[in-house]
């Protein structure tokens, strides 16, 4: 099957160029390709899918048929298939593992899964489920436990796929390479790791060989040729060399009742290279001891480079961000950036969304790769793009009118996400704006307050002016904040968050919807036609 995506009939292609990521946006796929009569793609995604959650019953139910010309693979995924099912009596696992105070409890999930193994030898459902935690909360010796459960069970190959995932996300790409080659598995259950393993432009060649319908393969490989030594494109000199002093650059923060993590946040901006870059902080009117660190921070980097706003009392983030945007500073500024109050930056951060604004120089918006602070490989935001609900759905009186891509939600971080390309939206995390844009948009719309999806709204309103925003991936935030820790139903922010999602999904008709996220995907499309051509000329 030797199709790439851009040639691919809609809507399938427009979901793939999405992301290849995720067992379940692979299974939708399959799905998709079956009806457009696109069968041999149809199996192969089934493949892909069962690939990334090998222990998924449906999927490998799924693949298990197709896998007759490799007979351990095969093997497995029956294997896989007949006892990944879940079990009758799972029922205490679903109360700890949604419960609001132990959600988060690796150790009570971790006691009560292992239990269930000893009680369940041979049950998969229970590797599947603690396999699942531990890599998320990188646990190395755990995960490398229950690879060695597998293989003593009798399942050398999906021993062997758990073992390299637990190589992948500890970061330890020969150990996972070695894996792979021990086990002799064939490729296409090999490609994938291997190349996230290698992390070069030949790994990530043989992955889009084996599947031409994927883009991240595609985009990882031209981003590798970006950034190899000896180019001479403007293009790849912009990628590899990035450094902070693109232009003059505003760097914005507002914080409330949050002192201990906006003091983290300074000290990691401070030791990041922020060329001449100046600084503002609104302290949204808290009441604990936040303005005293940010005085501090003022007597250590310069009222010259620090400014401080102090509010009596919280105006909500949309008021802030366009406070802060309407400072004399930040008026005068090239670039505008805002940050979160709860952030750890790399050192060349401000640098890296330099190198995205030269690679990318009409976008509306730079933003960020966001994974959790506490576990890295769980990753809060990527390159996300809209989804528009079917038209006649649409239109129906308060209903949701799209839903935003989630292939980063699916999977954890293996570096399978670390390339810059266009999008629908960015995190409001760490973004960047080209500060004449910004003003002339009108600011951050005041119904989102106190906060959530100002930043969304804003991306829609760039994508309906035509202005598409740009995720670089190879700048990775980390986030104090946990995504959904406050979130979930009768949380905090719970009911806050689904009034704003009302609000956003009604403020502009089904048909503007549709329009943004045409936008966003013809971007994208048009940036993988770009580079295949690019990946083909450098053969």
């Amino acid at each position: 099957m030797s199709t790439p995506l851009e040639n691919l009939p809609e809507p399938l292609r427009s979901l793939l160029v999405c992301g290849g990521e995720g067992a379940a946006h692979l299974s939708r796929c399959s799905r998709l390709a079956a009806e457009a009569g696109e069968g041999e793609l149809a199996e192969r995604l089934a493949v892909a899918a069962w690939s990334q959650s090998p222990l998924d019953a449906a999927l490998a139910l799924q693949a298990a048929p197709l896998l007759t010309a490799w007979p351990l693979a095969a093997r497995a995924a029956m294997l896989a298939a007949r006892y990944a099912r879940q079990p009758g009596d799972a029922a205490e696992y679903a109360r700890l593992a949604s419960s609001p105070d132990h959600g988060r409890d690796h150790a009570r999930i971790k006691a009560y899964l292992d239990s269930r193994l000893q009680a369940e030898e041979g049950c998969l459902f229970w590797v599947r489920l603690a396999l699942s935690h531990a890599l998320a909360e990188m646990d190395q010796d755990w995960a490398e436990a229950l690879a060695a459960l597998l293989a003593a069970w009798g399942q050398p190959l999906l021993a062997a796929l758990a073992g390299a995932d637990a190589a992948l996300t500890a970061g330890e790409g020969g150990r996972a390479l070695e894996i792979l080659s021990l086990a002799e598995l064939p490729e296409l259950l090999t490609a994938r790791r291997a190349a996230l393993a290698r992390g070069d432009e030949t790994g990530s060649r043989r992955w889009l060989a084996a599947e031409p319908w994927n883009p991240t393969p595609l985009l990882l490989a031209s981003e590798a040729l970006r950034q190899t030594p000896g180019q001479t494109s403007g293009q790849a000199r912009a990628a590899s060399t990035p450094g902070p002093n693109f232009g003059s650059v505003a760097v914005l923060l507002y914080t409330f009742n949050k002192s201990r993590d906006i003091d983290a946040t300074l000290a990691s901006l401070a030791a990041s290279d922020l060329g001449q870059a100046r600084l503002a902080v609104l302290d949204n009117g808290s009441t604990d001891d936040t303005a005293q660190v940010l005085t501090a921070w003022r007597g250590r980097l310069g009222p010259e480079r620090l400014e401080i706003v102090s509010l009596p009392v919280n105006v909500g983030a949309p008021a802030a961000r366009n406070w802060l945007a309407a400072l004399p500073l930040t008026r005068s500024a090239d670039f505008t950036v805002y940050l979160d109050d709860d952030v750890e930056l790399p050192r060349d951060w401000l640098g890296l969304l330099g190198a995205a604004q030269r690679l990318y120089p009409e976008a509306g918006v730079w933003g960020a790769r966001v994974v959790d602070h506490a576990a890295p490989v769980r990753i809060q935001s990527a390159d996300t793009f809209l989804l528009p609900e079917p038209e006649e759905q649409a239109q129906a009186p308060g209903a949701r009118r799209f839903a935003l891509s989630d292939c980063h939600h699916q999977t954890l971080d293996m570096g399978q996400f670390g390339y810059v390309r266009p999008c629908a939206t960015v995190t409001g995390c760490c973004h960047m704006f080209r500060t004449g844009r910004l003003l002339a948009r009108g600011g951050f719309d005041l119904r989102y307050s106190p906060t959530q999806y100002d930043d969304l709204d804003h991306d829609v309103r760039l994508l309906l002016a035509g202005l598409t925003p740009v995720y670089q991936g190879r700048l990775r935030v980390r986030h104090f904040k946990s995504t959904g820790s406050q979130g979930g139903v009768g949380q905090a922010q719970w009911g806050l968050g689904w009034a704003n999602q009302y609000k956003l999904h009604q403020k502009f008709e089904a048909v503007e919807f549709r329009r943004a996220a045409a936008t966003a995907l013809e971007a994208a499309l048009e940036d993988l036609r770009a580079r295949r051509a690019a990946l083909e000329l450098a053969r």
